[in-house]
């Protein structure tokens, strides 16, 4: 039993015959369409530039060159052609602005014309003279308390001596930081002592 013919999707469906004649019949009709608004056009920039050439021609200059009737790009601009690129460019810029990639491969923030904000640097506003300083960094929450309190004083304490100071040497840097990892390491030994550890720290 041969039910093929009987299925609606089947390419040798009268109805389907008579849809692929009429959409092939409807884009005769468009490309003749579009064919004539071409030679229109062609047409509209020859008369132009004989008119130009005529014009030019009157006035007691050398006669046109006859190279051809057809002018370069610069002198005639095709309108059709060039409000099609703009519409492009919006179309692209909207898709952009939507998230939508332009090529296979393209990461969306590529397709941005702005990267997203976690990939721009953070801004920095200029500090005025009169300003506050910067608050100190949150403590850490392993902290008690008044220790994560004093450690922010310190702190605050530094940058204030620092911005004083002004630029200090390198020499000067490593002073600070070996004098500061030697009284740690005065106070650690300090506390194991007190607290009874035999370990000694050297």
């Amino acid at each position: 039993m041969n039910i093929l013919p009987k299925k609606s999707w089947h390419v040798r469906n009268k109805d389907n015959v008579a849809r692929v004649r009429r959409d092939e019949a409807a884009a005769e009709v468009e490309r003749r369409k579009r064919d004539a608004r071409a030679l229109r056009a062609e047409q509209e920039v020859r008369t132009e530039l004989l008119r130009k050439r005529a014009r030019l021609g009157g006035r007691g200059r050398s006669p046109p060159s006859p190279g051809g009737l057809f002018p370069p790009a610069e002198e005639a601009p095709n309108r059709e052609h060039e409000e099609e690129k703009r519409r492009e460019q919006v179309r692209a810029a909207r898709g952009r602005a939507l998230g939508l990639l332009t090529y296979l491969g393209q990461s969306a923030a590529e397709a941005q014309l702005r990267p997203p904000w976690y990939l721009r640097p953070p801004e920095r506003r200029p500090r005025s003279p009169g300003a506050p300083p910067d608050p100190p960094d949150p403590p850490d929450r392993g902290d008690p308390p008044d220790r994560a309190g004093k450690a922010a004083r310190e702190g605050e304490g530094k940058r204030r001596s620092e911005r004083r100071a002004g630029p200090v040497g390198l020499a000067e840097l490593r002073r600070q930081r070996l004098a500061r990892e030697a009284a740690e390491r005065a106070r650690s030994r300090e506390l194991l002592a007190r607290a009874g550890d035999p370990r000694k720290l050297t």
